[in-house]
């Protein structure tokens, strides 16, 4: 299992976590301003997630098939 692919399911699950405590939180605060800043968090978390993941997919395909990779001669 590659490095990202596991630092990708942790911030899942921290983004998961995030998501189901602050919401009921905010929700309970009633403050637009802190929905706001939660909302910027939560896409940049997702963000992470997807830029781990396709980091994950290029190195699984050049560990799979390192022929590919290219080298200056």
């Amino acid at each position: 299992m590659n490095v990202y692919y596991i630092m990708c399911y942790i911030t899942v699950i921290c983004n998961f976590t995030l998501g189901f405590s602050l919401i009921f939180i905010l929700d309970i605060l009633k403050n637009n301003n802190l929905m706001f800043h939660y909302l910027l968090l939560y896409l940049l978390t997702c963000l992470i997630v997807i830029c781990l993941h396709k980091i994950a997919e290029i190195k699984e395909f050049n560990n799979k098939y390192p022929s590919t990779i290219k080298t200056n001669k």
